[in-house]
C-alpha cells in the first residue's frame, strides 16, 4: 500500500552536447590520426564520445539528473508510509533514543527505535477500513458493534456513538458512514480483536483484498479466547506497554520519566465539563479530556489540546479515551492511559502515572467493547525498503565513480 510520493521523473535529454567540451591542442595533436577518424572507435574517438560513459558536458548532465532521480526514488522509499486511497493517513511520532530504562512501572525500556502515532485512531480512519475490507462489508468478526450506532437502545447513551451501518438489500453487503461531527473523534465501542483486525488489514495494504487475519497477527477468524501475540516480522501493530510508556512519559534529555503523558510531573487539570458547558480550555499546558461524569461526558476531537503533547509528541495520551496495547495475559491485555470519564483526582488518576505497577486485575478482556475505549498504533521501519534504497543509492554512487573515473584511465593509457 506504500504511497509513491513522486509520480514521475524528467527524461534525460537526448542531445549531444559532447562537443563542446574540448581537450588542450597540445593533446590532442599527440594521438595518433586514426583515433579521431568516423569509424574508428576506441575510447578516444572524439566522434564516437557520445557512446562513453562520464565524457563530455552532455553526459555529466545527463549522469547529474540520473542522480538526482535516484536520490528522489531513494527518499521516497525511505520515508514512504502505509496509506489507503481516500483514507485519512497516521501521521507518526519518531521515538528514538533506544536501551533506557524501565520507568517505576516495570514498564518503558525499548531497545530499538520505533513509531508511535501522533493521534489516536478516528471514527473515519475505521469507517474506511469498514468501507473497505471483506470483514466490514460482510459484517464479520464483531468489527462493528451495534452500540456504534447512534440510534441504538444503549442503556449508557450514545453521545460516543458515531458510526451508521447500512445494509444493501441487493447484494447482503454493508456500508458505513460517520455521524457528522464525530470525523475526527476517537472511534470507541471497539474491542481488541477489532483493532488488531484494523491493524492487520492497514498493514496489508488498506484495500478491500487486504487480509485482516493474518498479518501483524494471526486471528483466523478468532473472536474471543487467548489474545494472538505480534507475530516476528509485523511493522505495524499495536504498541505494547514498553512502547507505549516510553512514547508517554519517556524525556531522554533527562533519562528520565515524567509522572503523567501530558509531559508534566505536575497533576493535570480537566478542563471540560460537559454538565455546565464550560468549552475547554484547550491551548492551557498539561490538560486533557478527563474527569466527565460518566452519564453525560464524551470525546473530543484527536489533538484539541494543542499544548498538551507527550514527551514524544503524541497527543491524548492522558485523556479522551482509554487505549489498548498488544502487552497480554490469557484472555486480557492492558490498556494504558484513561479516558474523559476517568476520575478527576490525584488517586483516580494514579492508575495512568509512569509509577504504577499494573497487577493482574489491571487486564481487560479483548470482548470488551465501551464507549471509554478506543486505540493507536505504532510502528517500526520497514528494514526491506530501507535495505534496497541504500543498496540502490550505493550502487549508483560506484557507478558515478566508474564513469568519473574511465576517462582519466583513457588518457593514462594515451
Amino acid at each position: 500500500m506504500n504511497t509513491t510520493l513522486v509520480n514521475s521523473f524528467a527524461r534525460l535529454d537526448s542531445e549531444d552536447l559532447d562537443n563542446r567540451d574540448f581537450e588542450p591542442m597540445r593533446r590532442k595533436q599527440s594521438r595518433p590520426e586514426h583515433r579521431r577518424r568516423n569509424n574508428a572507435g576506441g575510447i578516444h574517438c572524439r566522434r564516437a564520445k557520445r557512446h562513453t560513459w562520464g565524457c563530455g558536458a552532455g553526459a555529466r548532465l545527463a549522469d547529474l539528473r540520473a542522480f538526482a532521480s535516484a536520490i528522489a526514488v531513494t527518499l521516497v522509499a525511505l520515508i514512504s508510509s502505509a496509506s489507503a486511497d481516500g483514507f485519512t493517513d497516521f501521521t507518526f511520532q519518531n521515538v528514538l533514543d533506544k536501551g533506557n530504562a524501565n520507568a517505576a512501572s516495570g514498564f518503558g525500556a525499548v531497545a530499538y527505535s520505533f513509531q508511535i502515532s501522533t493521534y489516536e485512531t478516528t471514527w473515519s480512519q475505521y469507517a474506511y477500513f469498514l468501507n473497505n475490507s471483506q470483514a466490514g462489508r460482510n459484517n464479520q468478526y464483531g468489527v462493528y458493534d451495534p452500540s456504534m450506532s447512534p440510534t441504538s437502545s444503549n442503556p449508557l447513551g450514545t453521545l460516543n456513538s458515531g458510526l451508521s451501518q447500512t445494509r444493501d438489500p441487493g447484494t447482503g453487503l454493508y456500508s458505513y458512514s460517520v455521524v457528522s461531527g464525530f470525523e475526527n473523534r476517537p472511534v470507541d465501542w471497539v474491542n481488541w480483536f477489532s483493532a488488531a483486525r484494523f491493524v492487520n488489514w492497514y498493514a496489508n495494504g488498506g484495500t478491500i483484498a487486504s487480509n485482516t487475519e493474518t498479518g501483524s497477527y494471526t486471528l483466523n477468524g478468532q473472536t474471543s479466547g487467548t489474545l494472538a501475540a505480534r507475530n516476528e516480522n509485523a511493522k505495524i501493530f499495536l504498541p505494547n506497554a514498553n512502547e507505549w510508556t516510553k512514547a508517554a512519559y519517556y524525556q531522554a534529555s533527562t533519562a528520565s520519566y515524567k509522572t503523567y503523558p501530558t509531559g508534566s510531573n505536575t497533576f493535570p487539570t480537566a478542563t471540560i465539563n460537559t454538565n455546565t458547558a464550560v468549552s475547554p480550555n484547550t491551548s492551557q499546558p498539561n490538560t486533557a479530556n478527563f474527569g466527565q461524569v460518566a452519564a453525560a461526558g464524551k470525546t473530543t476531537n484527536v489533538g484539541l489540546y494543542t499544548s498538551t503533547p507527550s514527551t514524544y509528541g503524541a497527543f491524548d495520551m492522558l485523556g479522551n479515551v482509554a487505549e489498548m496495547t498488544d502487552t497480554t495475559s490469557g484472555t486480557g491485555y492492558l490498556r494504558m492511559g484513561g479516558s474523559w470519564a476517568t476520575s478527576n483526582s490525584v488517586s483516580g488518576l494514579a492508575r495512568w502515572t509512569s509509577n504504577f505497577v499494573p497487577g493482574i486485575n489491571n487486564y481487560s478482556d479483548g470482548t470488551l467493547t465501551n464507549q471509554t475505549l478506543g486505540f493507536r498504533i505504532a510502528a517500526v521501519p520497514e528494514p526491506g525498503n530501507m535495505v534496497a534504497a541504500a543498496m540502490g543509492l550505493g550502487g549508483l554512487i560506484a557507478m558515478h565513480l566508474v564513469k568519473r573515473r574511465k576517462p582519466a584511465l583513457a588518457r593514462v593509457a594515451a
